[in-house]
This record gives C-alpha cells, sequence and structure tokens, in this order.
C-alpha cells in the first residue's frame, strides 16, 4: 500500500509475519506487507535525478518478503537487496547477478 511514513528517509518498509522460532523444518513465511512512503519525492518509475524508482524499491521490499535480509557490505552496492538506494536508480530492477 502507499500511505505516508512518519520518516521521509525511508522509502518503504515490509513487514513479514510467519513462524521463525521453532526447528529450521517448519519455519515459515505466512504472509507479507509493503508500505511504499507516499512522500512525493519517492513516486518515480523512470530514470529521473529527482524520485526514487518505485521498481527497484519494489523488487528490493519483495526479496523482504520472501526472507532476504539487507546487504550493507559496501561490495554489495550493487546487489538489489544492498540496504540503501538513491535518487534516478534504476539498476536492482531485477535480482540478477551483477
Amino acid at each position: 500500500m502507499f500511505d505516508y511514513y512518519p520518516d521521509n528517509n525511508i522509502i518503504a518498509v515490509t513487514v513479514v509475519w510467519g513462524y521463525f522460532t521453532s526447528s529450521p523444518s517448519i519455519m515459515e513465511i505466512k504472509e507479507f506487507d509493503i508500505l511504499f512512503n507516499a512522500d512525493p519525492d519517492n513516486d518515480g518509475t523512470t530514470e529521473n535525478t529527482n524520485v526514487m524508482d518505485l521498481q527497484n524499491i519494489a523488487t528490493h521490499e519483495l526479496g523482504h518478503g520472501i526472507g532476504l535480509d539487507d546487504l550493507y557490505e559496501d561490495i554489495c552496492y550493487m546487489e538489489t537487496m544492498y540496504g540503501y538506494s538513491d535518487y534516478g536508480e534504476v539498476t536492482k530492477r531485477g535480482l540478477e547477478y551483477r
């Protein structure tokens, strides 16, 4: 969904529900929700250097929905699950290896 998030530095948030404290054989994602910040600077869908690219951000958030964590090592800056994005960035729209 799109709504306003209290921190305009946050582009999107994914909340995952499931069973995560049992043995690995019965751990399971049951559901996830994604909130895209409706801040005007976050609604781009093209290579506009003034806005965040929706497809780029959505692919990252869907990764969280299937259980992937953020990457923060500098060497991973080109990977979809890198924990930061920039205005006009469109290189992380897919999950292919770079």
